[in-house]
């Protein structure tokens, strides 16, 4: 049973049309990864799962429930978690503030158990608890935004472009702990990832958008094989 079903999916901001007709499924426990050329829509289609891009027609099933018209606060209470590409910490807070804030809808023992908890799978936090998240680099930040997530222990992570600007290292941590995310804690994730050979290669599905519609739909590694579509469209092949 798929986790998250997008069906006929229409969407946008107000007048400006962006999305067309998308239809694709996620299953549980599976990375899907949405690439493609700039302003082909990948950010928007995860911004209209989350309830922030307009929805004009439809149907976003989770869950096997019609979550279309949710707004985002409440698709995060039922598993849900989006992650933007940048400001996903408060830099003014300590790392410490930063994963309490994570839980602040939770009661406080809930809170202080799973701060510990995951502090224990992002040991490097712990000598930064007092550092305000502005310090961090690129990389500790998109890894406390992971951390901080996980607080509210979702089931489906919709990263956008968390490798962006980074350095090569800072990029294969963040790519090796998505990938923990699914094999050790079993979660399902929707990447979108401007670098297309890396986020294919760790992907089980890609989405390739064009122009707000879907080129290709199928498994990672055919795309990645595919000269045609990754000449045209994705860089990858001479």
């Amino acid at each position: 049973m798929a986790l998250l079903e997008v069906k006929a999916l229409n969407a946008g901001y107000g007048r400006f049309h962006i999305l067309f007709d998308l239809d694709f499924k996620v299953e549980k426990q599976e990375i899907l990864i949405i690439v493609g050329p700039n302003g082909s829509g990948k950010s928007t289609t995860l911004k209209a799962i989350f309830g922030i891009a307009k929805v004009y027609s439809g149907n976003i099933i989770y869950n096997e429930k019609d979550i279309t018209r949710l707004p985002p606060h409440a698709k995060a209470r039922i598993g849900l978690a989006y992650l933007p590409q940048t400001d996903n910490v408060f830099a003014e807070l300590t790392v410490e503030e930063n994963l309490r804030m994570a839980g602040y809808t939770l009661p406080p023992a809930l809170v202080e158990e799973r701060v510990e908890k995951v502090l224990e799978s992002f040991p490097f936090l712990k000598s930064k608890l007092k550092d305000k998240a502005k310090s961090l680099s690129g990389g500790q930040r998109q890894l406390l935004a992971m951390a901080m997530t996980l607080i509210r222990e979702p089931d489906l992570i919709m990263f956008d472009e968390p490798t962006a600007g980074l350095a090569p290292i800072a990029a294969k941590e963040v790519v090796e702990k998505i990938i923990w995310l699914r094999d050790e804690l079993g979660k399902t994730i929707i990447l979108v990832e401007q670098n297309a050979k890396l986020g294919l290669e760790i992907g089980d599905n890609a989405l390739l958008l064009v122009s707000g519609r879907i080129a290709f739909y199928g498994k990672a590694q055919e795309l990645l094989e595919n000269k045609d579509l990754g000449r045209l469209y994705l860089g990858l092949a001479k």
